[in-house]
């Protein structure tokens, strides 16, 4: 069963002919993905950019183009993750969503990278060729790591620099926003 998602508000501010500072979008995010990572989880992108510098003006709307679960690789993207909460008769046994642990191969294309093990209240452990800040707005949320896992609350900043991860739900749903920028490995 898809998770249930809120639309998300999106203002998108911008300048009109005269150079005056105006409202260009109003209204909930486009771009939703439901289910496409994980069974319980969704992605709203908020906008994106193909590359830095930015270009500025116009009147496109950069966050409404196809998904894509990688940033573009010279730009970014501003994403919020829905992600429901484990219901308390769970049975990862029975769970046909689940994905074992497996040798670390490339996801077809893009630039992420995956290892398995997730379920249906889990994300695969993955990395990605991307510096993500991910602020965790509502909820808790574990961060899974090679060292063990990290138990966020709301308000915690996660910085990852293209390392292996994996995200969870404890025991609740949970609101978080990541700003994925491509990067390169040195």
């Amino acid at each position: 069963m898809p998770i249930p998602m809120r639309p998300l508000r999106r203002v998108v501010t911008g300048q009109d002919a005269d150079g005056r500072s105006t409202v260009l979008y109003d209204s909930a995010a486009p771009n939703v993905n439901v289910g496409g990572v994980a069974a319980s989880a969704g992605m709203t992108d908020i906008w994106a950019f193909a590359r830095c510098p930015v270009p500025l003006g116009g009147t496109r709307d950069d966050g409404a183009g196809p998904f894509r679960f990688d940033p573009p690789a010279l730009g970014g993207h501003l994403r919020v993750v829905h992600s429901a909460d484990k219901p308390l008769n769970y049975d990862p046994t029975t769970d046909t969503t689940a994905v074992p642990a497996h040798p670390p191969r490339r996801r077809p294309g893009g630039h992420t990278w995956d290892r398995g093990g997730q379920n249906a209240f889990s994300s695969p452990v993955h990395r990605s060729q991307s510096v993500d800040y991910g602020v965790l707005m509502e909820g808790l949320r574990t961060l899974r790591l090679d060292d063990g896992d990290r138990l966020l609350h709301p308000g915690d900043t996660v910085v990852q620099l293209a390392n292996w991860h994996g995200w969870t739900n404890p025991d609740a749903p949970s609101l978080m926003a990541f700003v994925m920028m491509g990067s390169a490995r040195e």
